[in-house]
């Protein structure tokens, strides 16, 4: 005798871009309008019409539907759905599957009281890919909203170790060794306590037989209180998502193994704390570099770039095809392109135009600075070779990336200034470390 499987009722979720794609026999109903979408909700199933987002351009049409999806699940608290999607060629289903799945995410280790969870499900054929892209951005948002008094150098890389199943963990330099091979690492932590103190860690692709050397380089920052030039109150109160480029290096390494990347990918992770103390680096000093150069310290809170600056140089050595650091890196990029979208900086065209291009497909927004080289002389010292910050309040973002490309030796290379961090918005109520960019990264590095 066989028994029959319950049969789950689906109900189903329609997405049209028209209204003239809305059936004739809804066209009287009434929608509640939203600023990006209407919607529809009956015993029947539910109707998106997203007309007032059918003329953005491909980039933003495929970045609010992953948002839609957010607010859609939103307002689902139960119950099985499935989409019968209407779209255009140039706009990607799999966004509304992710924003929906990554509603559902939150963030209370720390919480007495725990939310209870609702149970609306989503039955689509992409569920194996948009898990394991959620399973990054979860690790990512969860590591940079940990606190720095639990989360220092150390266990972000004991975190790393723990995530990175398909990676080999080479090892980490760290005391006198890390100060003679390492300097600019070493200097910027130098003022921590003995638990926060600096390391440089590497992690690499297990079985890869591809002879494309791709490094990912994490500006990993547990805590920045600016040095001794510190912060104000408000300005040190995000700090603990100064890790964040490292964060999203680790998520964006755990997709390239998770999807078979044919790369021989090694992942640097710049791992300190920028505390006060008697041993803090000093605005003034001077400090050698890996590469050999000397910086001047012009302000003791452009310590990103000096940690990036000497894996960049160790990537170079060792003759990498293409260097990628993440980085929360300056405010200048936030004040031009607000905390959504990441800026990048890129030292060839080529590679530039394709990500950019992947970047729209996807959804995942990176936007293109100028490597503007007129600017160089902003950096310029008296007493070394040139400082780690530029003499002007202009142009900030940029300068940085022209410190950092000091380092890059002919080699591909790409910098991105992120954020980190999202605000609740209309979209969804979430207010925390954010993933950003990995994704289209990682595509970027499937086609490289």
């Amino acid at each position: 005798m066989t028994s029959k499987r319950k049969q789950i009722k689906k109900t189903p979720i329609s997405l049209f871009f028209s209204k003239d794609q809305i059936p004739k026999n809804f066209k009287a109903v009434k929608f509640e309008e939203y600023s990006s979408y209407s919607i529809y909700k009956s015993d029947e199933g539910i109707l998106i019409n997203l007309s007032k987002i059918s003329h953005f351009n491909s980039l933003q049409r495929n970045y609010k539907l992953l948002l839609i999806g957010q607010a859609i699940r939103n307002l689902c608290q139960s119950g099985n759905f499935f989409v019968d999607y209407f779209g255009c060629e140039k706009t990607d289903i799999k966004n509304f599957f992710l924003g929906w799945s990554l509603a559902s995410y939150n963030f209370e280790k720390y919480k007495s009281k725990k939310k209870k969870k609702d149970y609306a499900k989503i039955y689509h054929h992409l569920e194996k890919e948009v898990n394991s892209i959620c399973e990054s951005y979860f690790f990512t948002r969860d590591l940079i909203n940990t606190p720095a008094n639990i989360l220092g150098p150390y266990e972000i890389l004991q975190s790393a170790k723990k995530f990175l199943k398909k990676f080999n963990y080479i090892g980490s330099v760290s005391g006198e060794k890390l100060k003679n091979q390492f300097p600019l690492i070493s200097a910027v932590g130098q003022g921590a306590d003995k638990n926060k103190q600096p390391l440089f860690s590497e992690f690499r692709l297990k079985k890869s037989k591809s002879k494309k050397k791709v490094f990912l380089i994490g500006k990993g920052v547990s805590f920045d209180t600016g040095g001794l030039n510190i912060k104000t109150g408000a300005g040190m109160s995000l700090m603990k998502k100064d890790m964040g480029g490292a964060a999203n290096c680790i998520g964006l390494a755990k997709l390239i193994g998770e999807f078979d990347v044919n790369v021989d990918l090694t992942l640097l992770l710049c791992l300190v704390e920028n505390s006060i103390s008697k041993k803090s680096i000093r605005p003034s000093d001077i400090i050698k570099s890996r590469e050999g150069s000397y910086v001047e310290v012009g302000d003791t809170d452009a310590e990103g770039r000096l940690i990036l600056a000497d894996a960049i140089t160790y990537a170079c050595e060792k003759n990498a095809d293409l260097i990628i650091d993440m980085a929360t890196l300056t405010g200048a990029s936030r004040v031009a392109m607000g905390i959504d979208v990441p800026s990048f900086f890129c030292n060839d065209d080529d590679l530039a135009m394709k990500l950019i291009d992947i970047s729209q497909k996807t959804g995942d927004p990176l936007w293109q600075l100028p490597l503007w080289e007129n600017y160089s002389s902003q950096l310029n010292s008296q007493h070394a070779d040139f400082k780690n910050i530029g003499n002007s309040m202009f142009g900030g973002a940029i300068t940085a990336a022209l410190f950092l490309q000091k380092f890059v030796k002919n080699i591909p290379w790409i910098h991105i200034d992120l954020m980190a961090w999202t605000r609740a918005n209309k979209f969804s109520s979430y207010e925390g470390g954010e993933a950003m960019g990995i994704r289209a990264l990682l595509e970027l590095i499937k086609e490289f």
